[in-house]
């Protein structure tokens, strides 16, 4: 979602965007929010660019808010435009809803007042267009792109695309708003690869196309080219995801760490690592901590100064019990029995 705020008070200006950048609304997902602080800057911005939603104050110096909704009209057709006003006045909220308006907001906009206007706007797009794209299949996206290009797997980058084209090809997607969103879907790739640090991708990208299907394509060069700079950034120092899994939990063998611990540490969404493991070991990852604990226990039983309760713990285990049925179910002997086939006395 796109939004434009004109309003020739610089506090009023702010305070608006600090608002709608902080809703807390289920559904809702701005992508941008641009200003102007006059009627001519503004006239200009909404002939370059396409909006979803407008806020305009309804006072300002050469070009008043009704005046430059009723010339928006002409190549801003599907902007939702919300009238800011200082006075309470039915006078203008009618000439407002006359123009065109979806709503008439008094100063000083609350947080409330905002989010009931906002839903009712949201609402509104989506009876009309059919083309809203829920936010957390934007999020969703998001996460397995960044998974997949952040372990270089082109493979999944095409796949994950493929099913994203099929869903949208099945709405009717506005050209202007899914192009916003899919600026907005590499920009936050953009951010969150180079936050995982050691890699610097360009954000000054623009998607552009004269339909869905060239976006979205254009989208998939993109990533792969996330890829193939991400690769070349990584010469001399790249790791293994899976060698880097597994020298970490080899490091913290006794220590509890879990599937969602080793995902974070690498970076990667825990879901997009479960599979990756098992693609790669041919084991899950709780079979591979096991794998480790009992190839560990097995050294450290091989000395006679530890006891086994004491190895059971060094390798994660409170429970020696637990540990003990553990060791036999892996090896088909009790710790125990293990020492004494080493010729170890017990």
């Amino acid at each position: 979602m796109k939004i434009l705020i004109i309003e020739d008070e610089f506090i009023i200006r702010k305070a608006l965007r600090h608002l709608l950048e902080h809703l807390e609304l289920e559904g809702v997902s701005i992508q941008e929010i641009l200003e102007a602080e006059d009627g001519m800057d503004a006239d200009i911005l909404l002939q370059q660019e396409s909006f979803d939603i407008v806020f305009t104050d309804i006072n300002m110096p050469e070009m008043d808010g009704l005046s430059l909704l009723e010339k928006s009209a002409k190549y801003n057709p599907a902007a939702k435009w919300v009238i800011l006003s200082g006075y309470d006045s039915f006078k203008f909220a009618q000439r407002a809803i006359l123009h065109g308006a979806k709503d008439y907001l008094l100063k000083p906009i609350t947080k409330e007042k905002l989010n009931e206007t906002m839903l009712r706007l949201v609402e509104n797009i989506k009876k009309e267009q059919n083309d809203f794209i829920d936010i957390k299949e934007i999020e969703g996206m998001l996460v397995d792109l960044e998974s997949s290009i952040w372990v270089l797997d082109e493979n999944l980058v095409i796949e994950t695309i493929a099913k994203w084209k099929e869903k949208m090809e099945k709405q009717q997607l506005k050209l202007s708003y899914y192009q916003n969103v899919m600026n907005h879907i590499v920009k936050t790739l953009v951010l969150r690869i180079n936050q995982k640090g050691s890699i610097s991708l360009d954000a000054a990208l623009n998607l552009s196309g004269e339909n869905i299907n060239q976006i979205t394509s254009e989208f998939q060069d993109i990533c792969i080219a996330m890829i193939q700079k991400t690769r070349s950034q990584r010469k001399g120092k790249i790791i293994d995801p899976i060698e880097a899994a597994k020298e970490y939990m080899l490091k913290n063998v006794c220590a509890k760490i879990n599937l969602d611990d080793v995902a974070q540490k690498l970076g990667l969404n825990s879901s997009y690592f479960s599979q990756l493991f098992k693609r790669e070991t041919g084991q899950t990852f709780v079979e591979y901590r096991i794998h480790l604990r009992m190839e560990t226990a097995k050294k450290l039983l091989e000395r006679s100064d530890l006891r086994i309760i004491d190895i059971s713990s060094e390798i994660g285990y409170d429970d020696a019990p637990h540990f003990a049925k553990t060791f036999k179910k892996y090896t088909g002997i009790s710790p125990k029995e293990y020492r004494q086939s080493l010729g170890i006395e017990v």
